[in-house]
């Protein structure tokens, strides 16, 4: 998955953030499609980040995926005869920014991220993977101060709300709305630290890492309906990725405890686990 930068100039084309936040808190993602300039590279699930230009406030506004690679349609500009490229975008999080502000450019424009030109009218512009990495932390960490909460991955597809969750819906895979103050609940009660494997992103990858993790629902997407109220408590468990997968990868969703005994027998017959077993034993003796 690459990262690329759209931008948005207001004094040039008009874009109701108002009329977006309706679906988008309904579904959890609004669909439209972007101008990307020049670009052919974008590929469907690319990560994609808007950049308001033109006026103040400037910075990153939104965030989505790919829906599909470009092609060209009528140009968006007004009395343009010619043709643009545009892409698809699944957008999971949208900023007005008179009312909510944007991250600003004086917090993109340090370490990696001072590798991006963040300046720049074009939109399609290609984001290095370093500084693609501490944008996701710095977006995510930016919409959580104010209540929000953006994709990790496909399947984590989050929306504001009470502890309310329903309507699954296809993204890359199934999904359904995540309140951010769920998580947060979760994360607070039990950790940011894996419940199946006990991996810690802060003690992996320092600062970067911190409060990283993903949350799984107990309770399978079948038995939820609308209008379940989630208990972060009882309901939630923070996992690492790797973990998460494993618990989805299955028709039948696994148990955290099931998943816990696999990891174990599996530990168990690792030849190189069993050496260091016998070493340690030896050790003793």
């Amino acid at each position: 998955m690459n990262t690329y930068l759209l931008t948005w100039n207001p004094n040039r084309w008009p874009w109701d953030t108002e009329a977006v936040l309706a679906p988008l808190k309904k579904r959890g993602f609004f669909d439209d499609r972007w101008s990307c300039g020049h670009t052919k590279r974008i590929q469907i699930g690319d990560r994609l980040f808007l950049l308001r230009q033109g006026r103040e406030p400037r910075g990153i506004m939104a965030s989505g995926y790919a829906r599909s690679i470009p092609y060209k349609d009528k140009h968006w500009g007004e009395g343009r005869t010619d043709e643009a490229l545009y892409v698809k975008v699944r957008f999971d999080a949208v900023l007005t920014p008179e009312v909510d502000g944007v991250l600003p450019l004086s917090r993109l424009q340090t370490g990696p991220l001072a590798a991006v030109n963040w300046r720049t009218q074009a939109s399609g512009i290609s984001i290095p993977p370093l500084a693609a990495s501490k944008l996701d932390s710095l977006w995510r960490s930016f919409l959580e101060a104010g209540g929000q909460s953006p994709a990790v991955m496909p399947e984590e597809v989050s929306t504001p709300g009470l502890y309310f969750e329903g309507a699954t819906r296809s993204i890359a895979v199934n999904a359904y709305e995540r309140d951010p103050r769920a998580r947060k609940a979760c994360i607070e009660h039990y950790g940011a630290t894996c419940c199946v494997c006990g991996f810690d992103f802060a003690a992996r990858y320092g600062a970067l890492g911190q409060g990283f993790i993903l949350v799984h629902h107990l309770v399978p997407l079948s038995q939820i309906g609308k209008g379940y109220m989630v208990h972060p408590v009882r309901d939630l468990r923070p996992v690492c990725p790797n973990c998460h997968a494993m618990l989805h990868k299955s028709r039948e969703v696994l148990t955290v405890d099931d998943l816990k005994k696999t990891l174990r027998k599996a530990s168990f017959n690792n030849p190189i686990q069993t050496h260091a077993r016998k070493k340690r034993a030896g050790r003793r003796g």
